[in-house]
């Protein structure tokens, strides 16, 4: 039912009213067949749908043997898992998952009254998602004990999701309940923090040659307009040297090191080494925002899901257009619109934020709000 779905939409011009997937979907997982009181279906959860759609086609499409769900949005780690006691040696473990699950957390109360801590932004929540605890038997101790782990990242994807955990089980009521708290997400998301120490140097070591790249050109201008056509060329030469001496000694994915060209007089700025051009999406750790997925209301057994897509195009203006899907309604809303969707109220909130990689270096931190 996918290609009846899809196709569709790449040539509609009106509402495609998706029936044989949504019935598929039914067929298929039960639980979205579900009705309320009233007789009409009942409110499901839009990221669990979301997790069953990405696993069925994870499992049935494939290129060159590899799934193609796991290429554009896998997210490769190392997990060290130590014992919070004993002499057990440190071991780590390998995961792959479509998603970073990020738990918000409310501030704790200090022993001078005051509240301190919580999760205010999206950085701290993916920070603590790459901290967790486990309890099971200590084979060195012979009983049970609660290890640390700790998750790096060893290779980042096209598209990274990032789910805001606002659901949970309500054990005294024995409902599901929603987190308001509000939590600010990021336009452009720097993820290099988050990496092993080897993918870390390799990012720092590209954003360095794209700086200095950056700088060239800068100069190049400057003498342009103050200096005439003459200087430039020398301006751009003199500064791209230097990020050629910096790409000098990089390696990709194993590769032979291959430098930026020397640049002198008469030479342009120096562009990435030209051995990156298949891998260089794993090199600058940025990303941008491009879509939003919010709930509005505080029930998670109601309420009303959007979709907010940023609009394609090089242009200042469409950078900052987006489309706001609501049911068969869409409409075009500025940027700042979409910052309104941080939470805390009965407004629409993010549930869901869909970041795609991108070349964007502002420097040794990439995020920007």
């Amino acid at each position: 039912p996918a290609p009846t779905l899809f196709f569709p939409l790449k040539r509609a011009r009106e509402p495609v009213a998706p029936h044989e997937f949504l019935n598929s979907l039914r067929t298929s997982f039960p639980q979205f067949a579900q009705r309320g009181e009233n007789g009409g279906w009942a409110q499901q959860d839009a990221e669990e749908c979301l997790t069953q759609i990405m696993q069925v086609l994870s499992s049935k499409v494939k290129e060159d043997g590899k799934s193609v769900v796991e290429d554009l949005f896998g997210i490769e780690m190392d997990i060290e898992v130590k014992a919070t006691e004993g002499d057990e040696p440190a071991y780590t473990e390998k995961e792959k998952v479509l998603k970073m699950a990020c738990h918000i957390e409310g501030p704790v109360m200090q022993p001078d009254g005051s509240n301190k801590g919580g999760t205010d932004l999206l950085p701290q929540c993916i920070a603590k998602a790459m901290v967790s605890q486990l309890e099971k038997t200590s084979p060195v101790l012979g009983r049970q004990v609660i290890y640390n782990k700790t998750a790096k990242i060893t290779k980042l994807p096209p598209y990274l999701l990032c789910q805001f955990v606002r659901f949970y089980w309500k054990q005294d009521t024995q409902k599901k309940a929603k987190i308001l708290r509000p939590v600010k997400f990021p336009v452009t998301l720097d993820m290099k923090d988050y990496c092993t120490d080897p993918l870390k140097a390799s990012i720092e070591e590209w954003r360095e040659v794209e700086l200095k790249k950056q700088e060239a050109e800068k100069l190049a201008k400057r003498f342009k307009n103050f200096g005439g056509d003459e200087a430039a060329p020398a301006a751009a030469g003199a500064a791209g040297g230097e990020a050629a001496k910096a790409g000098e000694a990089m390696e990709v994915e194993g590769a032979a090191a291959a430098g930026a060209p020397a640049a002198g007089a008469g030479a342009a700025a120096p562009a990435a080494p030209a051995a990156a051009a298949g891998n260089v999406e794993d090199k600058w750790g940025s990303y941008e925002l491009t879509g939003v997925l919010t709930h509005q209301g505080r029930s998670a057994d109601g309420g009303h899901y959007i979709s907010w897509i940023k609009k394609e195009g090089a242009s200042k203006e469409a950078s900052q257009t987006w489309y706001k899907f609501d049911d068969d309604k869409v409409s075009e809303v500025d940027e700042k619109k979409v910052k309104e969707l941080y939470g805390g109220g009965d407004w629409h909130m993010a549930y869901i934020c869909l970041y795609k990689k991108c070349d964007t270096v502002f420097g040794s931190d990439s995020t920007r709000y």
